[in-house]
Formats: structure tokens, C-alpha cells, sequence
């Protein structure tokens, strides 16, 4: 079997959760109604690291989940948010 090799990013399965945060209550376009959510912050696990060598690129990376709908859709319409 051939390993994949990413040039810009880590594969999902090579992550692993650091923190957890519940969020405030906020618009979610998916559900059309305040809901609140989670933020989870993950990153490459050391195993990952020290197979791979990439040191230098891997960092920890944010996402939010909406209680209702389980997706991050805040901004509406098509847009995203950036380091919120």
C-alpha cells in the first residue's frame, strides 16, 4: 500500500484533540436560529511529527461545531471566518 504524502496539510487521522471550549449562543445559518457551539482545537500528533518531519509547518488549527446543525455555519451565504 502507498502512504499519501501531504505537501500543505495534515490528514485527519493524524490529529489529536488538545482543547475543547463551549461557545456562546450565535446565528447559525444552517439551523436559522441562535445556537451555541463547540470550539475544538486539535493538532498533529507527535507520532505524526517524528514519521513525517514536519516540524516546522504542523500547528495546533481551531474549528467550530453548531449544537444543532454539527457544522460551522456562522457566516452565511457562501462566506467563512478567519481566526475567529
Amino acid at each position: 500500500m502507498t502512504e499519501h504524502i501531504y505537501v500543505c496539510g495534515v490528514p485527519e487521522s493524524a490529529m489529536e484533540v488538545v482543547k475543547v471550549e463551549r461557545g456562546e449562543e450565535r446565528w447559525c445559518f444552517g439551523e436559522r436560529k441562535r445556537r451555541a457551539g463547540t470550539y475544538t482545537c486539535r493538532r498533529p500528533s507527535f507520532e505524526y511529527l517524528e514519521r513525517t518531519e514536519a516540524w516546522g509547518w504542523a500547528e495546533p488549527r481551531w474549528t467550530y461545531e453548531c449544537d444543532g446543525c454539527g457544522q460551522d455555519r456562522r457566516a452565511g451565504f457562501g462566506g467563512w471566518y478567519e481566526g475567529d
